[in-house]
């Protein structure tokens, strides 16, 4: 099992199976889903102070050898944020890891290459482009 992001699945081997673990999907996107691993829509915006207790009562209320089991070794395990930014997928990873003892690395990368979920920082706000002025007439 493995863990990645949506813009990385066209690299993905035939024999690994895409599953996207997020509420919402690429329009493109057409694979399995994984919905019980899946973040409420009302949780995305919350604060990882608010958002990590949630989720980890949702983790909780699972069976991580069962789901793992459902899953397959084969599974990639999608969603929308890049390597290395504070994302519930890293959390799911860890999950699986703590309560099974296998290791659920980020594809294309060594597991060390990944930061602890807990050390991940916040997506960076994306760039505000400058609002265009109108052109005055003259005349």
């Amino acid at each position: 099992m493995f863990s990645s992001n949506f813009a990385r699945v066209r690299w993905l081997p035939a024999d690994l199976r895409p599953v996207a673990i997020s509420i919402g999907l690429p329009h493109w996107y057409r694979g399995e889903r994984e919905l019980r691993l899946a973040p409420t829509r009302e949780s995305l915006p919350w604060p990882r102070r608010r958002f990590d207790p949630f989720y980890n009562s949702l983790l909780a209320r699972l069976d991580p050898a069962q789901l793992y089991a459902d899953l397959g070794e084969t599974a990639v395990l999608l969603c929308w944020e890049s390597p290395n930014v504070w994302c519930h997928r890293r959390r799911v990873a860890e999950w699986f890891e703590e309560a099974l003892g296998v290791e659920v690395p980020e594809f294309g990368f060594e597991r060390a290459e990944i930061l602890p979920y807990l050390e991940m920082p916040p997506k960076p706000p994306k760039p505000r482009k400058p609002r265009k002025r109108p052109k005055r007439r003259r005349g």
